[in-house]
């Protein structure tokens, strides 16, 4: 089925066109400096229009995240977030690696591989396809760009919230490496080891790597005499080899593997009056409610067994450059294997209600090919294309829950009412999905004031796609084949850009953008039989922005302002929805529209040549205008418009601070990061028992929350070695998000509280 629009911008930005004065005005009292030259701001370089930039240049959205990475209290990429405006980043328990990442409100936290990221993670040119494995490891990468808003123009696949771009550190062509050895709370041991070696002067050298990440865990099963739970327990190794073998052509094979068995999280009980879980308490085992449930809080849980996991992952990257006189050729070849096996403990509860074991094997290949060229001197032309190939297959195994309910007298297995408590209901589902893409971007300089960029990026996608009806077998038969329902479906669309850009001085430079942005539809895969049609409509985003990059005080500060609107049409929203109890399917409907108006700052101060501050706030008015469908499941269509959108919240804040002081032999930094949220909704639609008519499900609610790290390091020798004392989350602060199968069980996972460690670094 081709998907055709045509875009008609309604000029719904009026708080957009009355914030201009207030823009212009502000590069009046700024424009006399103060005179510090000696305490300056580092040039930040970026790629965020596939060429390096420096960062206060580029006319969009982009935060570079670079020497702060190496923080020990820095660990993964969620530890970004106080960095960014309006990006709000977690640990999705249920999947290996998961992360949920919202950008401008617009959020991806869907465990299913069938449904699409509306937020890309590229890995050094490579797009990762699914939110498993997408929360890396802060671990021998250069810098992590945020490019906010849609990127379908020069970036991977189509994201309509933004893009995480990871760049990875370069091999250096000289002797050298560094080792790093982290101990703390929770049996933390950790070790990172690189080492560069040249292996023909200048030509050709190797980058190798290897990172063992072990953890005991943070949280206790009382059901299991205190076992730990949700540890780390991951080993990440491999190389970069680059080959130089003239001035213009260069080609590099990053090859590296992840073995990951950390828990896909530890999940508390949160079971209802209503849930099954909870009904069945006194009669099928003595524990199922939450109120009953003492032993599981924000530090124990009570499954009766963990969330334990076995995944595997294998990525290969090429990239080659052919460079001329005035043009670029840049070829990207990836490819991404990954084998999961995990198991879920559902019912979140001592209860033998619900567990599944999932067995995952997902295999993509991408190529990118593109040619940056300067026409002259005020022209530049990008022109590409992008191929994206993806075989998907899972299938999950059902413990429990269908026996449980033919001893209500719920007839379940074939022939009825012949389960055992080793039945298991077996289901599965497999996808083919393929893109195609060409692309072009043009910038030009029309004058020393003024430049125009325009970009264009037409996708063609496919996907054919089988859902397995469940069928049961016995613990240690033969696995049956499954019935198969068929489904496919393909779309295609132009996505336009146009921007223009006006230098105002040498330090100010104000932009305004239209761009649109496009995620295909396609057929959810998480049923336990296809009695409802799975398929979903492509969703469609215009967004308006309007922002100024400045420098100010001779190089000292950096301010950075920008305002935005997202309009939405056809926005996809997965829900859960009950069918009966053994089939409770999660469908993804189309909220007709959602608006988000939004604003953002970003400063950054070289206060004194010891001292430096980094600022960001965002701010999100976000609503849906029209979403009209069933989300309840009992078939009645309503309007649903009054629902608070899931990760949106009205303001965030992050304050970045460093500090150094010359001491002895070497130096004391000190480093602070501190970030606030404002209350948000994780849970898409009302509560399944009398619902508050004007409220999401006040389970889904999460108050506002604020974290604090600390990082104390001492480096000597020339930076040779470092040590680091470090604190995470010192202001101890839990949030819990909780996630409910209507009618049968509702569970949560929490964040973790502080904690504290030590690192030492050698860097040789």
């Amino acid at each position: 089925m081709e998907s055709s629009r045509t875009s008609q911008p309604h000029f719904v930005l009026k708080p957009i066109a009355a914030a201009l004065p207030a823009i212009a005005l502000l590069a009046g009292p700024l424009v006399s400096p103060v005179a510090q030259a000696q305490a300056t701001l580092e040039e930040v370089i970026v790629t965020a229009r596939k060429r390096e930039e420096s960062i206060q240049d580029v006319p969009i959205s982009v935060t570079s995240v670079g020497k702060e990475l190496k923080e020990a209290s820095i660990r993964r990429l969620e530890d970004i977030q106080s960095f960014t405006p309006n990006v709000y980043i977690r640990n999705t328990a249920g999947i290996p690696g998961g992360a949920a990442i919202s950008i401008r409100g617009v959020s991806y936290q869907e465990t299913d591989k069938t449904l699409d990221p509306s937020i890309g993670v590229i890995m050094d040119g490579l797009y990762l396809g699914t939110s498993s494995g997408a929360l890396l490891q802060n671990f021998d990468t250069q810098r992590v760009e945020v490019l906010r808003g849609p990127q379908g123009t020069l970036h991977g696949k189509n994201t309509t919230g933004g893009v995480l771009n990871i760049i990875r550190n370069d091999v250096t062509m000289e002797w050298g490496g560094e080792m790093i050895l982290t101990a703390g709370d929770d049996g933390r041991e950790d070790f990172r080891g690189v080492l560069n070696v040249p292996m023909i002067e200048d030509k050709l050298g190797t980058r190798l790597f290897a990172a063992s990440i072990n953890s005991d865990g943070w949280v206790e099963n009382s059901t299991l005499n205190g076992e730990d739970a949700w540890g780390d327990d991951k080993l990440l190794y491999g190389f970069a080899t680059e080959w130089r073998p003239t001035e213009n052509f260069d080609i590099k094979f990053h090859y590296e593997k992840m073995e990951d068995e950390t828990d896909t999280g530890a999940y508390t009980n949160m079971n209802q009056p209503e849930d099954l879980t909870c009904q069945l308490e006194g009669i099928f085992w003595p524990i199922g409610c939450q109120t009953s449930d003492t032993g599981s809080d924000q530090d124990n849980n009570s499954t009766n067994d963990r969330n334990t996991n076995d995944s595997e992952y294998d990525t290969y990257i090429v990239t080659m450059n052919w460079e001329f006189d005035n043009f670029l050729i840049t070829s990207i070849t990836g490819r991404r294997e990954m084998n999961e096996e995990y198991r879920i403990e559902f019912d979140g509860s001592p209860a033998n209600l619900l567990f599944f074991d999932y067995f995952n094997d997902w295999n993509q290949t991408s190529q990118e090919l593109r040619v940056t060229a300067d026409i002259n001197d005020n022209l530049t032309v990008i022109v590409g294309g992008f191929y994206w190939d993806v075989g998907y297959e899972q299938r999950w195994n059902v413990h429990e829950l269908n026996y449980t309910l033919e001893l209500l007298g719920i007839p379940q297995g074939n022939p009825p009412f012949s389960l055992t408590p080793n039945s298991i209901n077996y289901n599965g589902q497999n996808q083919n999905t393929t893109s195609y893409a060409g692309f072009a971007s043009v910038d030009w300089d029309i004058n020393d004031k003024w430049s125009l960029s325009a970009g264009i990026r037409y996708t063609y996608e496919e996907k054919d796609f089988k859902g397995g009806d469940g069928t049961f077998y016995e613990n240690g038969d033969p696995v049956p084949d499954l019935n198969f329902e068929f489904f496919d479906d393909d779309w295609s669309e132009a996505l336009p850009r146009i921007g223009v850009q006006y230098q105002y001085n040498d330090d100010v430079m104000l932009f305004a953008s239209y761009s649109e942005g496009f995620k295909s539809g396609g057929f959810f895969g998480r049923q336990a039989n296809f009695d409802i049609d799975p398929t979903y409509d492509p969703e469609f985003v215009n967004t308006y922005e309007l922002g100024m990059k400045s420098t100010w005080a001779n190089g000292r500060i950096i301010f950075n302002p920008t305002i935005f609107f997202n309009d939405y049409e056809d926005k996809q929203e997965e829900i859960l929805i009950p069918i009966d109890l053994s089939n409770v399917a999660t469908v993804v409907r189309n909220a007709s529209t959602l608006e988000i108006f939004g604003a953002e700052l970003e400063f950054q101060m070289q206060v004194t040549e010891a001292w430096n501050v980094r600022l960001s706030y965002g701010y999100l008015d976000a609503e849906f205008d029209d979403f009209v469908a069933d989300i309840t499941g009992d078939g009645i269509i309503t309007d649903n418009s009054y629902l608070e959108p899931r990760n949106t919240p009205e303001h965030t804040i992050g304050v970045n601070t460093s500090y150094t002081m010359q001491i002895g032999p070497g130096e004391l930094v000190a480093f602070a990061s501190y970030r606030w949220r404002d209350e948000v909704q994780t849970i898409a639609g009302p509560a399944p028992i009398d619902p508050n008519p004007n409220s999401n499900d006040p389970l889904g609610q999460l108050d506002s929350i604020d974290n604090l790290d600390i990082n104390l390091n001492y480096i000597w020798n020339d930076g040779r070695y470092r040590v680091t004392a470090y604190g995470r989350n010192v202001t101890d602060e839990r949030e819990q998000v909780v996630t409910r199968i209507p009618g049968l069980t509702s569970w949560g996972y929490w964040s973790q509280g502080e904690n504290y460690g030590v690192e030492f670094a050698f860097n040789f």
